[in-house]
């Protein structure tokens, strides 16, 4: 499952820079926006990538005495 989201989000990327070209042959605001776009795709697109590979280790290190932050239990919620 994480290779598949993994793969969406590289695509993404993809799609950023392809944003990023089509900027750079406009002017003025719409270059500026698009560019901007463009950029903001490809860091969330990425950073989201890193967080799918930091997971899919972090949790398979988890099952070896790791430590892994989605199979911790949730506290309980403090009594009023």
């Amino acid at each position: 499952m994480v290779g598949h989201s993994a793969s969406l989000l590289l695509i993404s990327a993809v799609a950023g820079y392809w944003v990023l070209e089509r900027a750079s042959m406009h002017k003025g605001n719409l270059k500026s926006i698009g560019q901007f776009l463009g950029g903001v795709i490809i860091l969330v697109s990425l950073l989201g990538v890193a967080c799918k590979v930091w997971y899919a280790v972090g949790c398979q290190l988890g099952k070896a005495g790791g430590y892994c932050p989605f199979m911790s239990k949730m506290s309980p919620a403090p009594s009023k």
